[in-house]
């Protein structure tokens, strides 16, 4: 199982949209890294996203162009200081390839929990837009495997 981990894109200031929805470089800048993902093959079978706009924005531009056929689905858990511990127990259970779209500090939080120590992914620099995938191992430990950005 591949677990795709991915900060939103670039939103917009609070005083210029209250709901900080992706600007529209940021909106671009998913739609161009999405087509790239998909030219190298990259594939998902389960999306979610926090109930944040900008995490909701960047997770329907990703699955339309890689995985249209994939429902989206908003999780609870994964707002930018939720504990990332409550989604690690449920990701022990999961079984598709999964796109996680969530926030600062969540999303490199839960990196360091799935490497087993921070060390191996202080070097990963969460900028919008940025996704890491790391792949679950036989035994039930955690690779990395790449990041890419915008």
């Amino acid at each position: 199982m591949k677990l795709y981990l991915m900060r939103h894109g670039q939103a917009a200031m609070k005083v210029m949209d209250p709901a900080q929805g992706l600007t529209q470089e940021g909106a671009a800048d998913i739609k161009r890294l999405a087509q790239q993902l998909k030219q190298q093959g990259i594939r998902f079978q389960q999306v979610i996203h926090s109930e944040k706009t900008r995490s909701r924005q960047t997770a329907e531009i990703m699955t339309a162009e890689i995985a249209p056929e994939v429902a989206l689905a908003l999780h609870d858990n994964i707002k930018p200081n939720d504990d990332p511990q409550t989604l690690l127990a449920e990701i022990g259970d999961w079984q598709d390839d999964t796109l996680v779209v969530s926030h600062l500090p969540f999303a490199p939080t839960l990196l360091g929990l799935l490497s087993g120590h921070l060390g191996a992914t202080d070097a990963v620099e969460f900028y919008p837009g940025t996704v890491v995938c790391v792949s679950r191992l036989a035994d039930g430990d955690w690779q990395f495997e790449w990041v890419a950005t915008p």
